[in-house]
């Protein structure tokens, strides 16, 4: 399965490097988030996730990705048919969203400002010619591609040097940036100039951590942090 790599995708590796970044070139304020935990490992391990992310993105981009989180073939065959299925369904409820805006009644896009009747004359024509893309051979033809490609992949082991699947490499890293975002942002609170290599503004406090990360750098801990001035 080719997964799609959005804008959000890519903001996210571009903010996490610019943390990464700034915390490199600004000893003295790397050197305050270090007495809560920036450690030399924790800062070689975003750099890892963010080289992994990209390698990712690298993957998907050319084809390859192996985006299969199951260790035997039967249950990844599973996996690709379960894409599949998930595809067409995505696919066809497209179809049918694309269908509902030429009508023009939903009031978005260009039929929206058109006469009564030229959105019955033409918008329920191109609803006709959207619903009917669901049955398109040609759509069908190449999900059914992707669906042998992808029953093929499973059937061998993981590629040597292959990056973990998209959505794994995100959600690492997001659980990373948003760590250290909130310790830089809580501590640097009342210095703009030592936020902004980070990629970090003044403004509202981050939202309230859960579970151990609350106790230590949540609402609770706030107050005991210092801020440097």
């Amino acid at each position: 399965m080719k997964a799609r790599i959005t804008k959000y995708d890519r903001e996210l590796v571009e903010i996490s490097a610019r943390f990464l970044a700034g915390a490199k070139a600004n000893p003295e304020s790397r050197a305050v988030l270090e007495r809560y935990g920036y450690t030399a490992e924790e800062h070689q391990r975003g750099e890892h996730l963010v080289r992994e992310a990209n390698r990712s993105f690298e993957w998907e981009e050319a084809g390859k990705a192996y985006n299969f989180l199951s260790p035997t073939p039967q249950r990844r065959a599973r996996e690709a048919r379960d894409w599949y299925a998930d595809g067409r369904r995505r696919y066809m409820r497209a179809c049918l969203r694309r269908a509902e805006e030429a009508t023009g009644w939903l009031g978005k896009g260009p039929a929206s400002s058109w006469p009564a009747w030229r959105k019955l004359t033409f918008g329920t024509a191109g609803a006709a010619w959207s619903a009917a893309a669901i049955f398109s051979p040609r759509a069908w033809l190449a999900q059914r591609a992707e669906l042998r490609s992808n029953l093929a992949r499973a059937r061998g082991p993981k590629p040597e040097g292959a990056p973990p699947p998209k959505d794994t490499a995100l959600v690492e890293l997001a659980g990373w940036y948003e760590r250290w975002r909130l310790l830089a942002q809580r501590v640097f609170r009342e210095r703009p100039d030592m936020m902004a290599p980070y990629g970090l503004t003044p403004g509202k406090a981050p939202p309230r951590l859960r579970g151990k990360e609350a106790v230590k750098y949540g609402e609770k801990a706030a107050g005991s942090l210092p801020i440097v001035r």
